[in-house]
């Protein structure tokens, strides 16, 4: 079951994440900005989580962003640990389809 899942989520665009396309910096470019830009927006679509990235490594698979949830807070979090978050009735996290990139400041 869990590869049937993994196979059907990652063939719909919502389950990319990162791609090659979205040509985001590196962590550290976006670390070193004062404010830097959220290219991509993140969310869990049963819940109040949402992430904004900002830079990525894929190296580390670490972004570099905000994370909305029990508070705001910036810095980096785990792109592995994020692809196996299931929600309620099993849903994975979600990219925003439509998401026009803004600086963090604006993004809550």
């Amino acid at each position: 079951m869990a590869d049937l899942e993994v196979s059907t989520f990652q063939k719909r665009p919502c389950y990319r994440y990162i791609r090659e396309s979205d040509k985001l910096p590196s962590r550290e470019t976006a670390l070193a900005t004062d404010d830097p830009v959220a290219l991509l927006k993140l969310f869990d679509p049963t819940g109040s989580w949402t992430w904004f990235v900002a830079g990525y490594d894929p190296e580390t698979r670490l972004a570099y962003g905000l994370v909305s949830g029990f508070e705001n807070e910036i810095g980096d979090f785990d792109m592995t640990e994020l692809v196996q978050i299931r929600g309620q009735f099993g849903l994975p996290i979600e990219r925003d389809l439509y998401w026009e990139p803004r600086r963090l400041s604006e993004c809550v």
